[in-house]
């Protein structure tokens, strides 16, 4: 349940207006949806209208349904598929993509999940039902390659390499200032809070190994394009692991340096992090036979480099 009090800007709009103004990570139909069903009231009467016009000081209260009340809907979304059999689906997923919709509702439209549930008539069961076929995940504003399995053994096939660390992971960044020395690794334990987004490098007995391997490819401008290979695979750990080091990635709004990020925003237009998953190396499940698939740097990166060449 959450509560919120309408502001003096926020007034005479629409209720779905508004509510998609205080609720930026739902989206506008799943709001409309949440009104319709009864789940929002205003000064403690149940509201139903959309289109209602909400005045300033009132009160919403919104009960946000559970993921399994809402249901996840295939939906016509393009994809670049990378590779496909039988058993996996490879897919080279877009930045602003957001991969699987949350327990609590968010973003039940337009993931990789509504997208996947479209191209392919039968998934894995094993993530759930936010998670059908995801085999692991990346960022929202992390593009690249992403493996999606469509029944269960081939899950638990693949489940065992990323257990094991045997899939080989490799991406590439911009990151500030010259790196050196040019290869090297990271190796630093990550923590993360419950109930927090933020994850931190700690010392803790409860934070979790994380190593880094890294080369530095070239030096373009101030910054470093970097390959990077990671061992484990804990969240945020590109992006915390080079920010613990005083080497952010550039365009990352929640780990890294403000002023570059600025810099970039208006220089290059940069509107999220510099990080992409280039390659994996893994085994298939249909003959245990290895695999390396690669997907090219998008053109949004690939334009800022050229600037910065420049």
């Amino acid at each position: 349940m959450r509560h919120y009090e309408v502001t003096p800007e926020q007034a005479d709009f629409r209720l779905d207006r508004t509510l998609s103004s205080m609720l930026p990570e739902f989206t506008r139909s799943f709001i409309q949806k949440m009104i319709e069903g009864g789940c929002v009231f205003i000064d403690h009467k149940k509201i139903t209208k959309v289109s209602i016009r909400v005045k300033s000081g009132q009160k919403l209260v919104l009960v946000v349904p559970a993921i399994q009340e809402v249901g996840i809907q295939p939906e016509k979304i393009p994809l670049k598929v990378v590779y496909e059999d039988d058993d996996i689906l490879v897919v080279d997923k877009p930045a602003g993509m957001v991969v699987h919709p949350t327990d609590r509702g968010a973003h039940v439209s337009g993931t990789l999940v509504n997208a996947v549930m479209h191209h392919c008539p039968s998934l894995s069961g094993i993530g759930g039902q936010r998670r059908p076929g995801i085999v692991h995940r990346l960022d929202k504003d992390t593009s690249g390659l992403i493996v999606v399995a469509k029944n269960d053994r081939a899950h638990q096939f693949l489940a065992k390499q990323w257990a094991g660390r045997e899939i080989v992971k490799k991406y590439i960044a911009l990151i500030s200032g010259p790196l050196k020395p040019a290869s090297g690794s990271i190796e630093a334990p990550l923590l993360i809070e419950r109930g927090e987004k933020d994850v931190r490098v700690s010392n803790r007995t409860d934070a979790k190994y994380a190593l880094t391997h890294y080369h530095v490819q070239k030096i373009v401008g101030d910054c470093s394009l970097v390959e990077i290979q990671i061992i484990t695979g804990r969240t945020h750990q590109i992006r915390v692991h080079f920010a613990s080091i005083g080497h952010p990635v550039c365009g990352d709004e929640m780990y890294g340096d403000a002023a570059l990020n600025t810099h970039f925003k208006e220089a290059f237009g940069l509107t999220r992090q510099f990080l992409h998953a280039a390659s994996l190396k893994f085994r298939l499940p249909k003959n245990n036979e290895w695999i390396e698939l690669a997907a090219p740097l998008p053109a949004d990166l690939k334009a800022i480099l050229k600037r910065l060449r420049r």
